[in-house]
């Protein structure tokens, strides 16, 4: 039997999502299909607000105030608090997918995913009143099985902008990006995220452990109260169409796969969910329309093929991951990972002055950690591989 795969989305590699702080948050539309009777009221389940999910351990709350760090810029403020929180070498944490925790806990426990780090080092900075920004970032869709589940991870991470207060896309060489996850940091700014949008994603991700574990209430409690934190989300609602789906309500499912593809950009995970959906209720006109949607949104989406090369240089296809990645430079302007990734395919092809080609192009746009990730990810890819070219 082939297995279908039901895609949901978490945010377990970096931070999180949503609208610029300051802006009033979208209400959830008044045609949303909740299904309380089903699945319970959810204010019983859903036991963490916005407070105690950034709220800092007595512990370290006493560190920072002994550290005295209101006389220090906020340059040398963010280095001293780095070592404070993650140590002088900056590896006091653990990184461990799978479990968002709140900031408190994320100390005491020493450990967790970049959702978690995320909340723990805003937290830590907004205490000092320090300048940052959560904000996602776009990054190749990367794909985790659970059970029965395709998950998707999504990608969020820190911006400190010292003495600023420019929008999101004027960034500027001082400002400072905290990024838990360096394969997959870039210079390009993100979408600004605000607390609102951060403690959506928290309770998307708890929503997601009690769905792989069979906890459907507490899944459904947690989904809805994302939405509720943040309407604009769309991943709440493609995930709770998940829900829906595997309890046979299948009306419904669909009514929130539509509104998280008005919500998204791209839309490649409600989009594909939706095709699948229509198609195993043999609605295959229906089914093709979106399924086109999906492709065309694709071929113009450079991320689709960085994931599409990654993909076949883990799958040791290097002929593949070149035709992929040099589509996705063709249709992008300044990404410094494509040329990262490409000068590693070419490196694998055997094509080392194509590869010297791509670095050049790294050093030309001021990636200057370029090489050094180069030579990460031929350790990543393939142990013990030469040395890459100079």
């Amino acid at each position: 039997m082939v297995r279908q795969a039901l895609w949901i989305v978490v945010v377990a590699l970096g931070l999180a999502g949503c609208a610029a702080p300051g802006l009033a948050p979208r209400a959830a539309s008044d045609d949303t299909p909740w299904l309380d009777q089903a699945f319970g009221e959810e204010r019983v389940l859903v036991t963490v607000g916005k407070d105690e999910l950034f709220q800092l351990d007595p512990a370290l709350q006493a560190r920072l105030r002994e550290a005295n760090l209101d006389r220090l810029g906020t340059q040398q403020k963010l280095k001293h608090v780095l070592a404070l929180i993650f140590g002088e070498d900056l590896r006091g944490f653990h990184y461990a997918a799978g479990h968002s925790t709140i900031a408190a806990e994320t100390w005491q426990r020493k450990r967790g995913d970049c959702l978690s780090l995320t909340v723990l080092t805003y937290a830590v900075a907004r205490a000092l009143d320090m300048p940052a920004q959560m904000q996602e970032v776009r990054v190749p869709l990367l794909f985790d099985r659970r059970g029965q589940l395709d998950v998707v991870n999504q990608h969020v991470n820190v911006l400190f902008r010292p003495g600023s207060h420019r929008a999101a896309e004027e960034a500027a060489p001082r400002d400072i990006v905290i990024d838990f996850e360096p394969e997959f940091a870039s210079n390009r700014p993100g979408k600004p995220l605000s607390e609102d949008a951060i403690l959506a994603r928290y309770y998307n991700n708890v929503a997601t452990e009690h769905l792989v574990a069979g906890r459907r209430a507490l899944a459904y409690a947690h989904f809805k109260a994302a939405i509720r934190a943040d309407p604009a989300f769309a991943a709440g609602y493609g995930n709770l169409a998940v829900l829906y789906r595997a309890a046979g309500r299948l009306h419904e499912a669909e009514q929130l796969l539509v509104q998280a593809v008005k919500l998204s950009d791209p839309a490649d995970v409600p989009l594909h969910t939706l095709t699948e959906l229509l198609t195993a209720q043999g609605r295959t006109a229906e089914a093709r329309r979106y399924a086109e949607m999906l492709k065309e949104g694709r071929e113009r989406d450079p991320y689709y093929w960085i994931g599409q090369g990654l993909r076949h240089l883990d799958d040791g296809d290097a002929k593949k991951a070149i035709s992929a990645l040099e589509h996705a430079r063709d249709i992008s302007h300044g990404f410094d990972e494509v040329h990262r990734y490409l000068a590693l395919a070419y490196w694998r092809a055997g094509q080392a002055s194509k590869a010297r080609q791509e670095l050049m192009a790294l050093a030309a746009i001021g990636d200057e950690d370029g090489v050094a990730k180069f030579k990460r990810s031929i350790k990543r890819f393939k142990p013990g591989a030469d040395t890459p070219p100079s």
